[in-house]
């Protein structure tokens, strides 16, 4: 990892369904006037349902270009999409910004070679988690159980990180996510 990055990049992990994209879109709110945190705009070759998530639309075409270019932080592939953080994000670090991004755990690894990182862990009980799958109206009954019984890899333990239960009201959800990125920042 480079010493040059004086900042920190907060990722946003837990299974589908526990509720990241609507903390972190109350979070974003939150923190909205606080000029060293933002929140990254992950490039995804889906478009964004507005109400739901926050993030900028490629082709897959446009995906492949960037991957072979080099032009990504990070960059994965999970439920048929590709997704890219912009290499931008490093730019932000070096300034001394507190980043946060939801990423996929298997870049953990990798983003904690490169990045200061520190991982929040959102969770919530399988029961809860189904009943809001099926409220966003993305997927089928059948993808639905899919995404519930997907196995997750338990975080390594060497990482930075810290477990919210978002198993309440959106607002204590929210509540929760901004203290922990005001307490972890830099």
């Amino acid at each position: 990892m480079s010493d040059a990055y004086k900042g920190i990049l907060i990722f946003v992990v837990g299974p589908s369904g526990a509720g990241k994209d609507s903390l972190m879109a109350g979070a974003a709110s939150a923190l909205s006037q606080e000029p060293n945190i933002s929140f990254v705009r992950r490039l995804i070759t889906r478009e964004a349902m507005a109400e739901l998530e926050d993030h900028g639309t490629i082709s897959e075409t446009q995906y492949e270009e960037m991957v072979q270019q080099g032009d990504f932080a990070l960059h994965w592939r999970a439920h048929g999409l590709g997704y890219i953080i912009p290499k931008t994000i490093e730019d932000d670090l070096r300034a001394g910004k507190t980043l946060i991004c939801n990423t996929s755990r298997n870049q953990l690894p990798i983003a904690h070679q490169k990045y200061p990182i520190h991982v929040i862990n959102i969770t919530a009980p399988v029961e809860l988690r189904a009943e809001r799958l099926a409220g966003r109206g993305r997927e089928n009954k059948e993808e639905i159980e899919q995404r519930l019984n997907r196995k997750v890899d338990a975080l390594d333990p060497a990482l930075p990180q810290t477990t919210i239960s978002n198993d309440q009201s959106l607002v204590v959800g929210v509540e929760k996510l901004v203290h922990l990125i005001r307490a972890v920042q830099k």
